[in-house]
């Protein structure tokens, strides 16, 4: 599933710049115009043109525990999406309670539900429909970890 959100950057007039995430994974790129942006030489780097013709850098910035990054421009960070909010941190995270009761791998099976949960959130899914994708997600964690430590007790705590 492809996302695109719109990015507001003074100086490019009325050109429309998006922000465009691409599959599970993420690939990301930049769009200016519906086209690809210029891929520059650093590692998360775009070439944007402003409607003068001059060379802009944009520079995608990872954000902490989050899908969507910050751009920087000219020094300046721009949000492309507020960041989520505590409550949708806890939500997202419910699954890690499993860290207590699981040790190592309660832990990664937590970890691994609370990644995905954190994509979910910032999916285009209606809002109802992503909060029980999460609350099943979170579920399915504690079950898959259920269902192993009864068969495989030695690798677990209790």
């Amino acid at each position: 599933m492809i996302s695109r959100y719109p990015i507001k950057i003074p100086g490019f007039g009325k050109q429309k710049i998006e922000f465009e995430i691409s599959g599970f994974l993420g690939k990301t790129r930049i769009l200016l115009n519906g086209n690809p942006a210029e891929k520059g030489h650093r590692k998360d780097e775009f070439i944007l043109y402003q409607p003068d013709g001059v060379r802009v850098s944009a520079q995608l910035q990872n954000t902490f525990f989050d899908v969507i990054p910050k751009i920087i421009v000219h020094g300046e960070a721009y949000e492309i999406l507020p960041p989520l909010t505590w409550y949708q941190y806890v939500f997202a995270g419910l699954s890690l309670i499993l860290v207590l009761f699981g040790g190592g791998y309660g832990g990664l099976l937590g970890m691994i539900s609370f990644l995905i949960n954190i994509r979910l959130f910032r999916s285009a899914y209606p809002l109802g429909l992503r909060l029980l994708i999460i609350l099943f997600m979170n579920m399915l964690a504690i079950f898959i970890f259920t269902l192993l430590s009864r068969n495989l007790p030695g690798l677990f705590l209790w």
